[in-house]
Order: structure tokens, then C-alpha cells, then sequence
């Protein structure tokens, strides 16, 4: 987040976000944020989470088709955490700052269950986890936004791969061409209503919480419209990226024979589309990578060190991302 947003994040932004859900200033509590500022609250017994955002980030437009969407999901019988409205009714309010910018407002209720770890990694929960995506996809194949939502952008426009070069210095001039090698391989790929739509982009174990094995999906910050094969793509890259490399293919073994499984069993993806995962991991390989030297300060961070360790040569020597057999987790 840059350093003037967060001068721009006042008191007076909490006091006047409290007020849009009928709360005292004192009920918000912070729960976290990275590109957004994430607060809780609990109201008549129910626990809710506040996400603001400054528009330097998203606009309001953006934000509001975000939360089409997912209110479509949810009353679509999606597992995802329902947006809800203020005061005023609406999904949607801005905080005007002093600079002329503002801030954007939305709320959300919040998931049940727990973050998922080692602990809690069961067969049951990756056949769910597959079952939740398969759902988000074959239900966005009819998603029409409302009148006067703004479509989302197309996952090439996303200011990550727009701006990159902004982000990267010299010395990665090649991370820049392999970018945009795979970039032009992604966009020599058929679009159809079976494999592209809008869809979540994000969906790792950081943005879903677990109970009894069952998923509630949340963070749609990112929704864009993309390949469906890249959410499946994003779920394998993200469970295993920082696995010890001689535990990878073991877990992402036992992970895409059941993910695959819940998956198929609610939306069929062919398997031309399917079997173009490894182009959709190198993607988010690429991403991840241009969003260490943007966010993170390389020199200190240690997992930015050791992500960079690991990967930067891979990326430039077209290394696969995992060696696995892909045609065995899948069937018609």
C-alpha cells in the first residue's frame, strides 16, 4: 500500500465507515489488509467484515461489479461470504479524502471455520475445495451484469502485467520478455462460454475458510475475467510453491486426485483446456514475482529472497513449475 494512502487513512474515515453499519467507532477492530484496509464488527450477534479501499487501487465501478458478482454467487447457492449493505442500502459508499480522492466501502459477512492447515488438509476438504470452483465456474457461464455495473477487466489489463515494467528493475529485462512470452501464448487460446468467464483469480488457502471439511470463499478483490483453468492453476501453485521441492509432486498429487474429482463432478472443462495448466502457473509464477518488487523490500524480506532464489532462474530457463502427469487427474 503506498505511503500516502496511509496518511489519507484518518480516524475520521473509521468514524464515518462505523456509522454507514449502525456501530460506535469502537466497535470496528482490524483484522488485516495487505492492498486494502480490513476491519470486523460484531452486530446482533452476527460477525461481519469491513474492507476499504482507496481508489487508487479500484474504482468505484470496479468495486461495484465485484459485488454483482458476488451477490449473484451467493444467491446462486455459491459457498461465499454475502456482501451486505449499509445504512443507506447500498452495497457500495465512498469516503470523500481531503486530496479529492476517496476511499471505497463494502462489507461482508464473515466466513465460519478456520483458515485451513496441515492440520485440516483432508482428502474431503481438496474434493470440496474442487466442488466450490467447479460451481463459481459453471454458474458464471450465465452471469449477466445488472443494470449499470460496469463490466470487470480482462485479466491482461490487470495493472500487474500493465505496469510491470514499472516494477522491475533493469537487470530483469528477461523476466519481462518471459511475461510477455506466456502473456502472447495465453491470448492465442480460444475463448468459449466452457472456459472463460469471470471468475474469482485468487482462490488459494489464504482466502477461504474451512468447516467440517465444507468452503466459504471470500476476498473476490481480484475477480476478473480470465480462463477457468487458471483458478484450478492458482489453487495447485499456491498449496505447493513453497513446499520443499522433493514434497511437491506428493501432495500435489494427492491434492489434484481429489480436487479434480469434486471438480468434474459439478462442471466439465475439456481437456485441450485442462491439460494448458502449465502456461497458468508459469503466469502466476511471473505474477507473484513482479509483485515481491512491488510490494515487498527485497533486500529484508526473506520470503521474498527465497521466492526469488528459487524461482528467477526457473522463469528465465522455462523450468515447469511442478513435473506431473496432468492426463491422470482428469476424465470425462
Amino acid at each position: 500500500m503506498e505511503k500516502y494512502v496511509k496518511e489519507l487513512f484518518t480516524e475520521e474515515v473509521l468514524e464515518i465507515t462505523s456509522k454507514l453499519y449502525g456501530i460506535e467507532r469502537e466497535d470496528l477492530y482490524i483484522v488485516g489488509g495487505f492492498e486494502n484496509y480490513i476491519y470486523g464488527f460484531d452486530k446482533d450477534n452476527k460477525s461481519y467484515i469491513v474492507r476499504i479501499t482507496h481508489n487508487s487501487h479500484r474504482t468505484v465501478d470496479q468495486v461495484k461489479a465485484e459485488m454483482d458478482f458476488l451477490f449473484y454467487l451467493a444467491k446462486s447457492g455459491a459457498n461465499v461470504s454475502m456482501p451486505i449493505t449499509t445504512i443507506n442500502n447500498s452495497f457500495v459508499e465512498t469516503i470523500e479524502c481531503l486530496d479529492n480522492s476517496h476511499f471505497i466501502i463494502c462489507a461482508f459477512t464473515k466466513a465460519e471455520g478456520e483458515r485451513p492447515n496441515r492440520t485440516n488438509l483432508t482428502n474431503e476438504m481438496f474434493y470440496n475445495y474442487g466442488r466450490t470452483i467447479g460451481l463459481f465456474h459453471k454458474l458464471t457461464k450465465n452471469y449477466r451484469e445488472s443494470e449499470g455495473i460496469v463490466k470487470r477487466y480482462n485479466w491482461d489489463e490487470d495493472t500487474l502485467i500493465v505496469n510491470a515494467s514499472k516494477y522491475l528493475s533493469s537487470d530483469d529485462q528477461i523476466i519481462l520478455e518471459r511475461l510477455d512470452e506466456v502473456i502472447q501464448s495465453i491470448k492465442m487460446i480460444e475463448k468459449t462460454k466452457d472456459n472463460f468467464g469471470l471468475i474469482h483469480t485468487d482462490i488459494h488457502m489464504g482466502n477461504f475458510f474451512v468447516k467440517d471439511n465444507e468452503l466459504t470463499v471470500f476476498d473476490f478483490d481480484d475477480v476478473s475475467y480470465q480462463y477457468f483453468i487458471s483458478d484450478i492453476a492458482i489453487a495447485l501453485f499456491y498449496l505447493v510453491f513453497m513446499v520443499k521441492e522433493e514434497q511437491q509432486v506428493e501432495l500435489a498429487d494427492r491434492f489434484l486426485t481429489h480436487f479434480m474429482k469434486g471438480y468434474l463432478s459439478i462442471n466439465k472443462i475439456s481437456k485441450s483446456d485442462y491439460m494448458k495448466m502449465p502456461i497458468f502457473l508459469k503466469l502466476r509464477e511471473l505474477i507473484l514475482y513482479v509483485v515481491i518488487f512491488r510490494t515487498l523490500n527485497v533486500q529484508q524480506d526473506e520470503f521474498a529472497r527465497v521466492f526469488i532464489d528459487r524461482y528467477r532462474n526457473r522463469i528465465i530457463n522455462k523450468t515447469p513449475f511442478i513435473n506431473l502427469d496432468l492426463e491422470k487427474y482428469y476424465f470425462d
